[in-house]
């Protein structure tokens, strides 16, 4: 890493900016422009991109910037959700995102080391995130834009679990502060998401909901730079073999 002010402030740096976008964002949504609130997720994604790049300097992780450029542009493309056309292709970049997580990851986890005492254990929180996944999406249903539109807001909710489940099971092989970091960033992403759509479809808290799914967004990201940015041994580096 290069030691500029930026690489070795970059905890501070990124804390005031997350806290900055956070605002910023709060102050868009009380505007009512909904909008340049939709662009502001975008453009909060693709800036956690950018640095992930600086900090790397042309080494990180395809995997990660990959999936980053695919949330990004599902973002973007919820600019114009109430379109069908639009709220589809942005469920389907969604969704490719979370494979690729998906993929990432199930080549890092070894199933034949897990006890009786584990399997409980993991069975119980993946039962508990998946029900609750199942029952937002269920209640998204009838408010959905077409069948299409429905069948990949369900598909992600089911990659959105099995991402959470996978990523325990990389913590438990490697117990690292990185990959510690990388459990973090899923389910501060899956809550965001959660929430997200909580506030998007009114079910519950008001703009509250809306606030913290974007707070969570921006943890979420931070996660995902200090996980790249840890150091990692070459076999717990993800998509790499």
């Amino acid at each position: 890493m290069r030691e500029g002010f930026l690489d070795k402030n970059y905890k501070r740096v990124v804390t005031i900016l997350g806290i900055v976008f956070l605002l910023v964002s709060i102050y868009i949504h009380t505007t009512g422009d909904y909008f340049w609130y939709r662009i502001s997720r975008g453009i909060i994604i693709f800036f956690f991109l950018g640095l992930l790049l600086y900090f790397k300097s042309g080494k990180a992780n395809r995997v990660l910037l990959i999936f980053l450029i695919f949330y990004g542009a599902s973002s973007l493309f919820t600019i114009w959700y109430e379109n069908v056309t639009c709220a589809t292709w942005a469920m389907i970049l969604n969704f490719v995102a979370y494979i690729i997580l998906v993929v990432a990851l199930i080549s890092k986890v070894n199933f034949r080391k897990m006890n009786s005492l584990f399997i409980a254990v993991f069975a119980i929180l993946i039962a508990v995130n998946g029900y609750l996944l199942y029952e937002l999406v269920m209640m998204i249903k009838d408010l959905a834009l077409s069948n299409l539109h429905y069948i990949f807001i369900l598909l992600g909710a089911m990659c959105l679990a099995v991402v959470g489940f996978l990523s325990l099971l990389y913590n438990h092989k490697y117990s690292s502060k990185a990959s510690l970091l990388f459990t973090f960033f899923v389910f501060s992403l899956v809550f965001g998401e959660v929430f997200r759509s909580i506030g998007y479809y009114d079910f519950a808290y008001g703009d509250i909901s809306v606030y913290i799914a974007r707070g969570l967004l921006i943890v979420a990201l931070s996660m995902l730079l200090n996980h790249t940015i840890s150091d990692k041994t070459k076999a717990e580096q993800l998509g790499i073999k």
